[in-house]
């Protein structure tokens, strides 16, 4: 795990650049691993897919931007990937803007007995959020709120039959 300052000195530097792009950085992990240093950036973009092409371009970008930086000391790895369909949700605004869609939670700790949940992100405030159970030891409709505190991870679930038919990758298309 990098030192903080050193995370932070980064991500500023990238997230320069993708807003530029008009892309949001969902997450950014700086790790030691046997072959060295490896940055990693997942982005999204509000409206839509990103296309590999451009993702080679964030990269390029990325990777000119942080070489004139110069924040992390040594050499290092950029991967550079889409978020994806099951995007994770990371921040309180990911909660929000997703309101309405399938969404599986896989909590620290029991609440009320269960860790894993899916079901509908019905709203979210900034502490927590509701979701009403789909599947899982709940009954169907019944609404649980999970404080973001207690949540290891949380993405997307994808509705195949839409993305299949092209639904999904339509600006504003659910998102």
């Amino acid at each position: 795990m990098a030192r903080p300052e050193l995370t932070d000195a980064v991500r500023a530097t990238c997230e320069q650049i993708l807003a530029a792009r008009g892309v949001e950085l969902v997450t950014l992990t700086l790790a030691r691993e046997p072959v060295g240093q490896t940055l990693r950036l997942t982005v999204d973009r509000p409206e839509g897919t990103i296309p590999l092409d451009e993702i080679v371009a964030i990269s390029e970008a990325v990777s000119r931007a942080l070489d004139d930086a110069d924040p992390i000391p040594g050499r290092y790895t950029l991967e550079v990937a889409s978020a994806g369909i099951e995007r994770p949700l990371v921040r309180p605004a990911d909660y929000q803007r997703f309101q309405g869609r399938r969404v599986k939670v896989k909590t620290e700790e029991p609440i009320e007995g269960q860790r894993v949940f899916q079901g509908t992100l019905r709203s979210a405030g900034s502490e927590s959020f509701i979701l009403e159970a789909i599947e899982g030891r709940r009954s169907a409709g019944e609404v649980v709120e999970i404080p973001f505190a207690a949540v290891a991870r949380t993405r997307l679930v994808a509705d195949w039959d839409r993305e299949l038919k092209g639904l999904g990758s339509a600006p504003g298309a659910g998102r």
